[in-house]
């Protein structure tokens, strides 16, 4: 049995840096070529990674992606070209026998993601989007906590925030062109709200949703926040920004008691991961009235970033044992559909107003 997989990554993105040392930490990974449609970019790229987290044997820049894929020795491809890019890729190394590991938001549509999806199972390929916070530790013990009634009782409500500050030269990013990313800070940051919140509620889709765009460019979502309404009450909001600062706060509620945490995304960097457990009393005697809190902080041990046990290399390192052991797990390409889902219905509220969009 082999003991690594030989990974080439199509494009040379920002977000691939962190993703080169993903690999070359995880274990089992090895980086053979890097694609670019320029491929002085790659090579720039190669270099620059290659100074910083070193592999044993450097990979090679490749001028543009199909020499990737006619690659006998690569078993999986990384795909962070831009959402608008991605399904013709996905699809062709799909049908080329390669594993992909897909970047978020996976497709421009849910139509686009069942076609890329299907391709994949009908190759017998594994798929997988690239939130990183799904594999940390923390995530783990946070989901056992919220299956466990007896720490916050029945879950009621998920609250989420993801921003940052695109600055003054934001206008020219990718993330605000409509052919390469239709849904702006929606796909860009609100894919992990949504994807914390279908968690939080053990994958269970909403009844209905409602978005509402704050702020948007060229049809392109800025500033957007949504609502999700799901079965016996149960509520979850979130926000998303490219206005406002570096925020990724969430605070999931229960009958009991509620759950929070300021590092959803990424955590902050340390020895540990941490959320905090609170309960709230109210001591009343007469005219006297006292609120009394209860808090706990629940810390994972293990270095948060640039480690072996980081969220970011146990994604890679977690895809390359699923590759290894040679069967697809199908709950990872369901969950990114199941994300994919309520983001257009998100969307599709805020084009008509804030209209709720009802789920089957």
């Amino acid at each position: 049995m082999k003991e690594h997989i030989v990974w080439g990554f199509l494009g040379a993105a920002g977000i691939a840096e962190k993703n080169w040392a993903s690999v070359q930490r995880s274990g089992n990974g090895i980086l053979k070529s890097v694609g670019s449609r320029d491929v002085q970019r790659a090579r720039a790229f190669i270099a620059s990674c290659q100074a910083s987290v070193p592999f044993e044997k450097t990979p090679i820049a490749v001028e543009g992606y199909e020499a990737i894929l006619a690659d006998p020795e690569i078993d999986a491809v990384y795909i962070p070209l831009p959402t608008g890019l991605r399904k013709e890729w996905v699809i062709r190394a799909a049908q080329a026998g390669k594993h992909v590991l897909c970047e978020k938001p996976c497709a421009p549509s849910l139509d686009d993601l069942v076609e890329m999806i299907e391709a994949c199972e009908a190759h017998q390929v594994q798929f997988m989007d690239g939130v990183m916070f799904n594999h940390n530790r923390r995530f783990a013990k946070l989901i056992e906590v919220l299956q466990d009634v007896g720490t916050i009782g029945e879950l009621r409500r998920v609250e989420s925030c993801f921003s940052f500050l695109g600055g003054e030269d934001f206008e020219n990013n990718i993330r605000l062109d409509p052919r390469l990313e239709p849904a702006g800070c929606l796909g860009d940051l609100g894919w992990y709200c949504l994807r914390l919140t279908l968690c939080a509620f053990n994958r269970e889709l909403p009844r209905s949703v409602r978005g509402f765009f704050l702020e948007e460019k060229n049809g392109v979502p800025v500033e957007m926040r949504g609502d999700l309404l799901f079965n016996e009450g149960r509520t979850a909001s979130f926000h998303c920004s490219f206005n406002t600062t570096l925020e990724q706060s969430c605070r999931i509620s229960g009958t009991e008691g509620f759950l929070s945490l300021d590092d959803f995304v990424q955590p902050f960097g340390g020895d540990h991961t941490a959320f905090t457990i609170s309960r709230l009393t109210s001591h009343n005697e007469v005219c006297h009235y006292t609120t009394l809190l209860e808090r706990e902080e629940i810390r994972i041990p293990g270095n948060a970033t640039n480690d072996p046990g980081s969220q970011e290399t146990l994604l890679f390192k977690n895809f390359a044992d699923l590759v290894l052991q040679g069967t697809p797990d199908p709950a990872w390409p369901e969950i990114s559909l199941l994300t994919q889902r309520v983001m257009e219905a998100v969307l599709q509220s805020a084009q008509r107003g804030g209209e709720p969009v009802k789920l089957s």
